[in-house]
């Protein structure tokens, strides 16, 4: 089965966002760990902010994108309202009709 994470922030939770953050880092080195990994990882909205280089786990996710051969895409929408497009260090740059092909392709999306 294949499954997809849909990513809209640079948190898991929105109670602390230091803790999440953290939980947040956690998941991704977690996620190389795993013996099921996603066909795919989807950044939207504030969760293109985790492919930039000052993001703790952009490390785990090149990893998870080089060694596991997860595809890492970003909304170009999203990049450029922020205006990061060209600061990203790891994923690729994509539109929301590729993203909504993505998830009609996979058996599964899951969001946070």
């Amino acid at each position: 089965m294949s499954f997809t994470y849909f990513i809209s922030s640079d948190t898991i939770g929105h109670q602390d966002p230091e803790l999440g953050k953290r939980l947040m880092h956690s998941f991704f080195l977690k996620l190389m760990e795993a013996t099921e990994k996603p066909s795919h990882i989807l950044f939207l909205e504030k969760g293109v902010q985790l492919l930039l280089p000052e993001f703790t786990g952009v490390d785990a996710l090149k990893s998870l994108a080089e060694e596991s051969g997860v595809t890492l895409l970003a909304c170009v929408t999203c990049l450029d309202y922020y205006g990061i497009k060209d600061k990203i260090e790891v994923g690729k740059v994509s539109t929301m009709v590729e993203i909504i092909a993505i998830m009609h392709e996979s058996d599964k999306v899951i969001h946070f």
